[in-house]
């Protein structure tokens, strides 16, 4: 630790050599209780290697990791008195009331609390409440008033003390306390040895011990102020600002990695102060804090400050050469210009012109006399302090404006050489005004130019004696005077400047003694021997880093401020050479440059005025340097996978790729870079496997993937400035595992069941095969059987074809033999007519006995039996024992009946059957009706019909 404090003393002493006699305060940033969403009280504050921020609160443990506050509670939601990050084993531990143990991060980075004070043997608290935790010799100490516990990273030792303890301080691995109404201690072999009675401190307690060099050490008190203890001698320290710490009651105190000593204080906010005791600066409620009580104080890394205050979070950026003048008694508006001058602070903005005395150190800025309105320009020429006022132009002397021109608007002042007269010419809303040294060498208003009129912004005069004017809002204007100064002889006007690049404001300055002119794209100059405006290269083609150049300000001959459109660049050109000393972003200015007046007013000593919104900053060089830069990573501070099923986290740590089911893809990724307050870090994402390029610069710390195919990937995660200037890098790389279905396992399963499938396919196939030529075979034998039964029923057609037929032929011989028995019939009934008509005739001739023979032959062969007999054969034959049918059908017919049937089914008519059955056509009739009767034929249906369908 010694060596740490001689490294450091040459830096301490070079960086305040270049604050000396510094003006303003640091930046700062305010967190209420509502930002971070936990308690106003934060007693204690520590930070870790990593850049995150922690502070005891009274809700539990309040983290800050540059993104997000995250509150942790512990048991029994008690309050944090106390907390210390461990570089070592990177814990977080924590003391509140009758309770102390750490925090860590689990492989998902999850804060885990554990608990040690449940661990300690035979002990019983006594309202012990843990106000501070100090680590030395690899050992963590917890310091309650009555007792104090070390835990070795094993086990818990408890020691009570008879004596109130007030402080633990490590310094060079050596552990100091204080003990009330007993003094200063060091701890040798477990034991505190007394080196530092309390009667040498007035009996005041005291707050901490700080290094001031060997073997010499500051000890602050709470209302005795600053004491100076060499091992024998304890003195007040005698500074400019001990006597005002007496009555602040100090609290906190810390040393920066500059050997700054940071005081804070009950009552009056937080001081820094040097090794040489100047005060540095001092900032309460009324400069910017947002509550006066400092109960905790840590410098980070970068050697920036955090302030636990009793309501809210405060941000200091002490690692910075700039300082802010913006704390003062009232709203002044935007700054156009700012000067130093004789103890004053000068100020012209769009409400006025403000001095402030003590150079701004005093906060009551107060408004000149009838200087209200909008003050446009401050210059200090040949030591005369003028201003151009909307009012006219003034000379300031003091707290007083002496009216030097009533010519409306004046803008800017350039001092020249024209026709061999040096004047002074400025410009207006309207004229050009022209000034000249009056007998005393004083500078007064002389005329204004004729033939111009115009409102113009800025002005410049090259070493030809021109005039150039840019406009307001549009153009650029070279004018060309009288010898008398009194006329603009020429006027010429330029716009746009490039065809190609049309915009309205044309900014004019001087570059090595030559005009040059911006666009806000492009830089131009003017080309005497072509008498034209043509590309200015001196510039852009040295640097390329150097775009959208809006104006270029002298600083000395080598140096120039250059304003960019989203920077201020401080750079040294030399011959062809140019080399950029500094940058610094608008937003390192934290947003408070008004719109549209981007202005910078080099001063002497190497310092630099920004013309901020109530208020103005001073750059100190080298500009926003930083002695104590870290390299800061970018953290990923949680992976979250969910599905269907749920939400799960995932392990942090990337050593090998992490294997993720698929059905948890949708992936959620938070990261953490620990930016300062003020400053706006941008990411950029890129998923290698999905993503062909990085994403757009987003200020979200998170990105979720939804429903990630299966594959390998990649994230990559980048921090980066306001410039695009890459701060830190990040990857996690992570496999999203196939479903089953797509999986080596169930692609052999797929094999297997491919093989079983084909085996399978293969018998079924087979027996497919078997099945179908047995069903071919059943077919075919159903066809040969169809084709037999075809051929049978066809053969069965045909006999029956041949059967009707041959029923036809049977029935036309029946017919024909019916019809040859009918004509018989009526041969012999015609003869045996004819023989009785011969009979008659004769008489006796003819004998009897042959009449009567012929009559009993013909009769004999009108009613034979055997014609009968061959006629019913055959019938019966041809429709199928028609009688036999007929007659066990109806058993009460007799054979005339079936006789008269027989006629009646081959449709014979009555007088036909009359003759057959040698019966009369009445008789007949007679013989139908009784058939009718016997058969029980209704009246409506036809007897003819009945016995043809009778089967």
């Amino acid at each position: 630790m010694k060596k740490f404090i001689i490294l450091f003393i040459p830096l301490f002493v070079l960086y305040f050599q270049d604050l000396k006699g510094i003006n303003g305060i640091p930046y700062i940033a305010n967190y209420t209780k509502i930002d971070y969403s936990a308690a106003g009280q934060n007693w204690s504050v520590s930070t870790s290697k990593e850049g995150n921020v922690y502070f005891a609160n009274s809700k539990g443990l309040l983290c800050y990791n540059g993104n997000q506050w995250q509150l942790l509670p512990i048991s029994e939601k008690k309050h944090v008195r106390s907390v210390m990050c461990n570089p070592l084993d990177g814990r977080i531990y924590i003391g509140s009331f009758e309770e102390f143990g750490y925090f860590e991060k689990d492989i998902y980075g999850v804060f885990n609390y554990k608990s040690l004070s449940k661990s300690i043997q035979n002990y019983t608290f006594h309202n012990d409440e843990i106000w501070s935790i100090v680590i030395c010799d690899n050992k963590i100490y917890f310091r309650s008033f009555s007792s104090y516990f070390v835990y070795d990273g094993e086990n818990i030792k408890a020691i009570q003390s008879p004596e109130v303890i007030v402080f633990f301080k490590n310094w060079n691995e050596k552990l100091y306390a204080y003990h009330q109404n007993v003094g200063l201690s060091i701890l040798n072999n477990d034991q505190f040895e007394l080196i530092l009675p309390s009667a040498k401190l007035n009996r005041d307690n005291a707050v901490g011990i700080l290094p001031y060099n060997h073997n010499t050490y500051i000890i602050p008190t709470i209302k005795n102020g600053l004491f100076v203890f060499n091992g024998k001698d304890c003195l007040p320290w005698k500074n400019e600002v001990n006597e005002e710490l007496k009555n602040a009651n100090i609290n906190q105190v810390e040393i920066t990695k500059d050997t700054c000593y940071i005081i804070g204080t009950i009552l009056n906010g937080v001081y820094a102060i040097n090794r040489s005791g100047k005060l540095i600066w001092h900032i309460n409620s009324v400069t910017g804090l947002q509550n006066n009580t400092i109960l905790g104080v840590a410098c980070d890394n970068e050697n920036d400050l955090w302030l636990g205050l009793d309501n809210g979070v405060s941000f200091i950026k002490n690692n910075s050469r700039i300082r802010f003048l913006n704390s003062f008694n009232r709203d002044i508006g935007s700054v156009y210009s700012a000067l130093f001058k004789d103890d004053y602070l000068y100020l012209a903005t769009n409400q006025g012109l403000f001095f402030c005395p003590s150079n701004g150190q005093d906060n009551n800025i107060q408004l000149i006399p009838h200087m209200s309105e909008q003050a446009w320009d401050l210059s200090l020429i040949d030591n005369q302090l003028i201003c151009g006022h909307n009012l006219g132009t003034f000379d300031i002397i003091g707290k007083n404006a002496f009216l030097l021109s009533g010519t409306r608007g004046a803008t800017s002042i350039r001092k020249a050489t024209i026709n061999n007269q040096e004047i002074l010419v400025q410009s207006t809303y309207t004229y050009l005004n022209i000034y000249r040294k009056n007998a005393l060498g004083k500078w007064e208003f002389s005329h204004v130019v004729d033939d111009f009129m115009q409102p113009v912004r800025y002005i410049e005069v090259d070493a030809q004696g021109n005039i150039w004017a840019s406009h307001f809002y549009k153009g650029l204007y070279k004018i060309r005077l009288s010898k008398d100064l009194r006329h603009a002889e020429e006027v010429s006007f330029y716009y746009p400047l490039d065809s190609e690049n049309p915009r309205g404001n044309i900014n004019v300055f001087m570059v090595k003694g030559r005009i040059v002119f911006s666009d806000g794209k492009k830089l131009y100059t003017y080309d005497d021997q072509k008498e034209s405006i043509v590309s200015y290269q001196y510039i852009e083609n040295l640097d390329a880093e150097l775009k959208d150049i809006i104006r270029m300000i002298p600083v000395d001959n080598d140096i120039y401020w250059i304003i960019c459109s989203s920077e201020f660049i401080l750079a040294d050109i030399k011959g062809k050479t140019v080399k950029i000393k500094q940058r610094i972003p608008f937003s390192g200015l934290y947003g408070s440059l008004p719109d549209n007046n981007e202005s910078v007013i080099p001063l002497n000593g190497g310092k630099s005025i920004f013309c901020l919104d109530n208020g103005i900053a001073i750059g100190y060089e080298p500009y926003n340097s930083t002695l104590f830069k870290t390299e800061k990573k970018i953290i990923i501070e949680k992976i979250q996978a969910s599905g269907q099923s749920g939400v799960m986290l995932l392990p942090l740590k990337n050593i090998n790729p992490k294997q993720i089911s698929h059905k948890w893809n949708n992936l959620y990724f938070q990261v953490a870079y620990p930016y300062d307050p003020g400053e706006n870090a941008r990411y950029q994402y890129k998923l290698s496997g999905l993503d062909e390029d990085l994403t757009e610069l987003i200020s979200e710390s998170f990105r979720k993937y939804d429903r990630l195919s299966p594959g390998s990937y990649t994230l990559e995660v980048s921090a980066l400035d306001n410039l695009g200037n890459k701060l830190s890098t990040q990857t996690y790389s992570f496999e999203i595992e196939p479903p089953f279905y797509a999986s080596n396992a169930a692609f052999i399963l797929y094999i297997l069941l491919g093989m079983c499938i084909l085996a399978f396919g293969y018998l079924y196939v087979k027996r497919h095969i078997v099945r179908r030529v047995e069903k071919i075979k059943r077919q075919q034998d159903k066809l040969r059987q169809e084709e037999n039964e075809k051929r049978e029923k066809e053969i069965i057609r045909l006999k029956n074809e041949k059967l009707e037929d041959e029923l036809t032929f049977k029935s036309k011989e029946l017919a024909s033999s019916t019809i040859s028995i009918i004509k018989k019939n009526e041969v012999l009934l015609e003869i045996k007519e004819e023989l009785s008509v011969q009979k008659e005739k004769l008489g006796t001739q003819f004998p009897n006995k042959y009449y009567d023979k012929l009559v009993r032959l013909i009769d004999t062969n009108l009613s034979s039996e055997d014609d009968w007999s061959i006629f019913q054969t055959n019938f019966d034959r041809i429709h199928e024992n028609f009688f036999r049918n007929l007659k066990a059908s109806y058993p009460e017919l007799t054979p005339n009946d079936l006789k008269l049937c027989a006629l009646l089914r081959l449709n014979m008519n009555t007088k036909d059957i009359a003759n057959l059955m040698s019966i009369t056509v009445r008789g007949v009739e007679v013989a139908r009706y009784r058939l009718r009767k016997k058969i029980n034929l209704p009246s409506h249906k036809n007897l003819v019909e009945f016995l043809i369908e009778f089967k």
